[in-house]
């Protein structure tokens, strides 16, 4: 009723993007749960690689399923933010289409994920490519100049991501513990790890010295990484070193600030938030680089693979070798 009432109203907040978004993938959840496990045992093996865990029972292949529907509408979501980017400045009659998002996203893992679930042959039956239309009609409804200024600013996005699981699945939210952690917290948090680093380590620079490693082993939507790198940033600028500033935050992003997040939607929000931090300190990746974030599970360990199992991997290989990279990087 909601949907239908709002159907050609602007939308203006991230939240209520997120609730679009949320609604639209929550009928394509049900859709994909009416599809037989069996129909999708290559993605399925080769993402249980990637994760190092076994969708073998029902909450696993919840999760599953979950995990898949997560990277089809945050893809498309994910994309539509690169395409702003690259349509500024905004004419309003440009039009965003769901369609190029396998050929924007930068997240190689990612990318691969999209092409493989947004395959024709697997929408079209399950009837997703219409609710992948509804869901292009509502982010073409948004007023971008709006929206980015509230989601650019880094406030916004922090809580972007759980009113969406909130509404699309909070059995699964509930299980993962997926909470907003409020930024001031977060900015005490880190202030006071810097301070320990200087005061207690002789660590004169504190969070950007080079010799210091952060790594968030649950990083969510990325809120911790996103400050650890502000801090960086500010501690290289209050020593005058704006000339090597952003090669020194590159490298920090790329290397020693460090992520993992099992869920492919937050880890989409924290490539997107580093990604505009890294922008609006002038800082550029090409294509082939990408910041320290990776797709993978931190939270059990990881065990030595069989003769069987490493058969099956150079299978997968072949097919999704994405999901290989992913994994060795993570380790």
């Amino acid at each position: 009723m909601t949907r239908a009432l709002l159907y050609n109203a602007p939308i203006t907040h991230p939240r209520d993007v997120a609730w679009f978004l949320a609604s639209y993938a929550r009928d394509a959840k049900h859709r994909v749960e009416s599809t037989p496990l069996h129909e999708m045992d290559v993605l399925r093996a080769a993402l249980e690689q990637a994760l190092g865990i076994h969708f073998n029972n029902a909450d696993s292949q919840h999760f599953f399923r979950s995990t898949l529907v997560q990277t089809l509408f945050y893809g498309v979501f994910s994309a539509f933010v690169l395409w702003h980017r690259e349509k500024l400045p905004i004419v309003k009659t440009e039009r965003f289409d769901w369609r190029i998002a396998a050929f924007s996203l930068q997240v190689p893992i990612i990318s691969a994920l999209f092409h493989e679930v947004a395959n024709p042959l697997r929408l079209q039956p399950l009837g997703l490519d219409t609710l992948l239309n509804w869901t292009a009609a509502a982010l073409n409804r948004i007023d971008r100049a709006q929206f980015f200024a509230q989601f650019e600013q880094g406030d916004a996005v922090q809580y972007f991501y759980e009113p969406f699981l909130e509404a699309f699945d909070p059995e699964l939210r509930k299980e993962l513990g997926v909470w907003y952690t409020p930024k001031e917290v977060v900015r005490y948090q880190v202030e006071r790890i810097d301070r320990v680093l200087r005061s207690e380590l002789g660590i004169a620079r504190g969070l950007a010295d080079p010799a210091v490693y952060v790594l968030d082993p649950c990083c969510g939507t990325g809120a911790y990484l996103v400050e650890v790198l502000s801090k960086i940033e500010a501690t290289l600028r209050e020593q005058g070193e704006d000339a090597l500033s952003a090669d020194d935050l590159k490298h920090a992003a790329m290397q020693r600030v460090l992520g993992f997040e099992i869920l492919p939607a937050p880890f989409v929000v924290a490539h997107l938030q580093i990604g505009m931090l890294l922008q609006r300190s002038g800082v550029s990746l090409s294509p082939e680089e990408r910041t320290g974030i990776y797709l993978t599970n931190a939270l059990t360990g990881w065990e030595p693979p069989t003769e069987e199992v490493k058969k099956t991997l150079r299978q997968l290989e072949l097919q999704f070798p994405d999901f290989r990279k992913e994994r060795d990087a993570a380790i």
